[in-house]
């Protein structure tokens, strides 16, 4: 007998901090329908991360089904480093080299319309590898209203090329975009601090010397410990992500160990 797919019509959805993040059991994401997308959705907007646990039998086209309900998936600029023959599917596996993403960043922010939602499933996991998150409506809350004030009318560069070289790509393929230092959600109505140590290199109209005091100040604020969660990876976990109000970093403490995770995202909207 083939195996039959049954999902609980009532998830089990757990917050997993004060700041962000919630555990969702009691469903096999291969075998879901609007209603449980409906509600999926409403977690997704309220925890910012979801973690799903038990994920392991998604074949790489189902982890692309999935993703899909969400919105349009998006294609690498990297062929190289994606799956053989699916643009959609990134392979994370940097063993015995430095990793590029451990460093806090959203998700290509470089991109005139980044990720809306990132979807990462561990499929061989080390002893640490750790993910950390940081809620970026909370770090603009967390300012005074004058501040907000200041950041509220600023734009800034993001562009790949650092980030390119760090990862061994050529800078050249990595795009360039403009984008407010504060973006409203375009689902929440909330606003979100939006800048990153990965892509934003200066403020629109400003020098990169005069850019580099605030922004450094505002690297070290957006990613305080009172705004984070950090989830500790086991196999088969997929755990999916807003990438229009958060950032993340991946912790490359696993040495020689190998981590090798398949990474889906889709397409957002222009920051506004």
């Amino acid at each position: 007998m083939g195996n039959i797919l049954v999902r609980s019509k009532a998830p089990t959805i757990t917050p997993l901090s004060g700041a962000l993040a919630a555990r969702v059991d009691g469903i096999d994401l291969r075998a879901i329908d609007d209603d449980l997308i409906d509600q999926l959705r409403t977690a997704f907007l309220e925890h910012c991360v979801l973690v799903f646990p038990g994920q392991g039998a998604i074949t790489p086209e189902e982890q692309v089904a999935f993703a899909g309900r969400w919105g349009e998936v998006h294609r690498m600029l990297t062929p190289e480093v994606c799956l053989a023959g699916n643009l959609a599917v990134l392979v994370l596996d940097f063993q015995g080299r430095k990793p590029p993403t451990d460093k806090w960043h959203s998700d290509v922010t470089m991109e005139a319309c980044p990720p809306k939602a990132t979807f990462l499933l561990g499929r061989t996991i080390p002893v640490g590898g750790d993910t950390i998150f940081a809620n970026q409506y909370l770090a603009y809350e967390a300012l005074s209203e004058g501040f907000r004030k200041v950041l509220d009318g600023l734009n800034a560069i993001h562009d790949g090329a650092t980030f390119a070289r760090s990862g061994g790509f050529d800078p050249s393929r990595f795009p360039s975009s403009v984008h407010p230092v504060v973006r409203t959600h375009p689902e929440t109505g909330r606003k979100a601090l939006f800048v990153n140590f990965s892509y934003t290199r200066h403020f629109e109209g400003w020098t990169v010397e005069e850019s580099q005091p605030l922004l450094d100040w505002l690297f070290t604020h957006c990613v305080q410990p009172n705004f984070t969660f950090r989830h500790h990876w086991s196999e088969g976990d997929l755990v999916m992500w807003d990438n229009r109000c958060l950032q993340h970093f991946a912790v490359a403490d696993y040495g020689e160990q190998r981590r090798v995770m398949h990474r889906v995202t889709v397409l957002g909207d222009r920051p506004r």
